[in-house]
């Protein structure tokens, strides 16, 4: 009888759930959605939390808004840089003026034209397989928070890609709040 009860004690303990109903054996979270340039950014994939992770010297998260010639230019890139081949997710616009409560279209492949004006999103899997967004697999970018004077910049995320052979990926409940 004290095994049955060590073992159903065990089970509970190991089986417990946080408030979603999900078991939390060590499950990672998304970072909460801040606009105080907290630094933090992270996203779903297919359903798995994703959030940067250092290995190396190379950076995890390299997050810019910058005027060149005139146009404004945005990228939030992160990656989990443990083993060879590192994951990394981003979003991007190109010669777009950013605006608090905009919502963008991820759209755009920077392989069909490398100049081009607008947004986009990728997810590279390892160095060989890369999603891009298209006009057919798009996604939203939403500035939640644009702080120039202290170069902050906080927004939302999702988006649907493709690779070369046609598998498809989901970015989801994608957030960041960073310091540029």
């Amino acid at each position: 009888m004290k095994k049955l009860f060590f073992l159903l004690t065990a089970i509970a303990l190991f089986t417990s759930c946080d408030k979603d109903g999900q078991i939390f054996a060590s499950k990672e979270k998304l970072p909460p959605e801040t606009q105080t340039g907290a630094n933090t950014v992270g996203c779903l994939i297919n359903g798995e939390v994703f959030l940067p992770k250092k290995e190396g010297i190379n950076p995890e998260v390299n997050c810019f808004y910058q005027l060149v010639k005139g146009e404004y230019f945005f990228t939030m890139a992160f990656s989990d840089l443990r083993g060879i081949d590192g994951k990394t997710v981003s979003v991007q616009t190109s010669r777009i003026n950013l605006a608090v409560g905009q919502v963008y279209i991820l759209n755009k492949n920077p392989l069909d034209n490398a100049d081009y004006t607008g947004g986009g999103g990728t997810f590279r899997q390892n160095y060989a397989n890369k999603f891009y967004t298209s006009t057919i697999k798009t996604g939203e970018l939403k500035i939640i928070k644009l702080d120039p004077a202290n170069s902050i910049i906080s927004g939302t995320f999702w988006f649907d890609a493709e690779n070369t052979t046609g598998e498809k990926v989901e970015i989801r409940q994608g957030r960041f709040d960073w310091r540029y």
